[in-house]
């Protein structure tokens, strides 16, 4: 490999840093501070970027030789990559620190902020539509819907974002079933689980309590409805709508 080509880049959570020589690559693979598939490199003979662990080489260990103290033993953490730039590998990871909104950011960012704005633009809203006059005042108060709303809907791609996710997974939140599953990651889920797979402790007493949340809310709708179809037939209401049903079938025209 030439010296001009000796060259890499990585990429992690959309910012580059580099260049470092492939020696440290390897060493950074080996020490445990490079991700093999959230963890993107460039350089050498590559035109495009790839994970890091599809480089031949970067995650290959070789056996130590008998005699040789240096690799024998375990090397100090070389920090080399770090210096080229801001790139801090540190310990091996399970949290990838990716830009976006964290997950706190967003708990807050769906609940507290929302209602504050809410009930700060409640109280200045006399004084608004008073200032627009009657023609425009009658739709500023979709101001007190609009501004939360969008403020959610922003918090929410970015909080995506942050867990290596595709901001238009935001959709998925309008499908039946599905969006439990995307709420779930949302609210537990630390930054980048879609490449490290990993719940901390938080994830895990956020999904405990997220699920817990879901299953009681299905069983007190399962009860309520019963409930509420046992008080219909004591009552005689249900007799009555089945024979205002009959009623209505008895009136129809017969089908041409």
């Amino acid at each position: 490999m030439g010296e001009t080509k000796d060259e890499w880049w990585v990429s992690r959570g959309g910012q580059r840093f580099g260049p470092v020589d492939f020696a440290t690559l390897v060493e950074s693979a080996q020490a445990g501070r490079l991700e093999p598939r959230s963890d993107l490199v460039i350089g050498g003979d590559l035109e495009d970027w790839v994970p890091a662990g599809e480089v031949d080489g970067i995650f290959e260990r070789s056996e130590p030789e008998v005699g040789d103290e240096e690799t024998a033993g375990h090397k100090p953490p070389n920090d080399s990559m770090a210096d080229s730039g801001s790139y801090d590998f540190g310990e091996k990871q399970t949290q990838l620190k990716l830009p976006g909104a964290p997950r706190l950011g967003y708990i807050l960012g769906v609940t507290v902020l929302p209602t504050i704005l809410i009930i700060g633009l409640g109280k200045i809203l006399p004084q608004l539509q008073s200032f627009a006059g009657p023609d425009i005042g009658r739709f500023v108060p979709l101001v007190v819907f609009v501004i939360p709303t969008s403020l959610v809907l922003a918090i929410t791609v970015k909080r995506f974002q942050n867990l290596g996710m595709n901001g238009w997974w935001i959709l998925g939140l309008l499908v039946p079933l599905l969006n439990w599953w995307l709420n779930y990651r949302l609210i537990a889920c630390p930054p980048g689980y879609v490449f490290t797979k990993k719940l901390d402790v938080w994830g895990w007493i956020l999904a405990v309590l997220y699920w817990l949340s879901i299953i009681g809310s299905i069983v007190a709708a399962v009860l309520f409805g019963a409930v509420a179809i046992k008080q219909l037939v004591e009552s005689g209401e249900w007799q009555q709508i089945k024979n205002q049903i009959e009623i209505m079938r008895s009136e129809a025209p017969p089908a041409q």
